[in-house]
């Protein structure tokens, strides 16, 4: 027992030792993010300040449109999605737990048509976001990956029968590659 307890003691001396801890050079990354906070896909950038927290910004934008099988009728949509957040890492040399939270601001615009009728709306929305990960980044700079899961916060949200007037959650996935210098 007193083995376990001395382990124990000379374990959390050795990882609170400023010394084998590796300070970070490379600070700011970009990166592309399949999933995530931008929904489909998002181009982002992040700043590191003190070696662990995080602030970082994307941008995504995507076009859909549907015909009727005869052409009878249009409808095509347009989404630009900016997510903001801030994240908080556990560091282990390149390798890191990535703790986040913030917002993703949606804003969509889509118009139908057919029929002899004509239609369209745009609107802003914002949803909440937080998400838990795993991240690869080279103290020094270089290749980054990132993989992890989110939770979607907002209203419409839902696996099954979403309501667009109840706040909801939706489990979400990102994958991500970058540079960072």
């Amino acid at each position: 027992m007193k083995r376990i307890a001395l382990a124990a003691v000379v374990g959390a001396a050795l990882c609170a030792t400023p010394a084998l801890a590796q300070e970070r050079d490379a600070n700011s990354s970009l990166f592309l993010e399949g999933g995530g906070p931008g929904l489909l896909y998002s181009v982002n950038y992040e700043l590191l300040f003190g070696d662990d927290f995080g602030i970082r910004a994307g941008f995504s934008y995507q076009s859909l449109s549907a015909s009727g099988s005869s052409g009878s009728g249009s409808a095509p949509v347009s989404i630009i999605t900016v997510p903001i957040l801030a994240n908080e890492l556990v560091s282990f040399g390149s390798s890191a737990l990535e703790l986040g939270g913030g917002a993703t601001i949606i804003q969509a615009a889509g118009a139908a048509s057919g029929n002899g009728l004509a239609v369209s709306a745009s609107g802003t929305t914002v949803l909440g976001t937080a998400i838990l990960g795993y991240r690869r980044q080279p103290v020094d700079g270089g290749f980054q990956f990132r993989i992890g899961i989110e939770a979607l916060a907002g209203k419409g949200l839902a696996l099954r029968n979403p309501d667009p007037n109840k706040l909801g959650v939706l489990p979400w996935v990102y994958v991500s590659i970058g540079y960072s210098m």
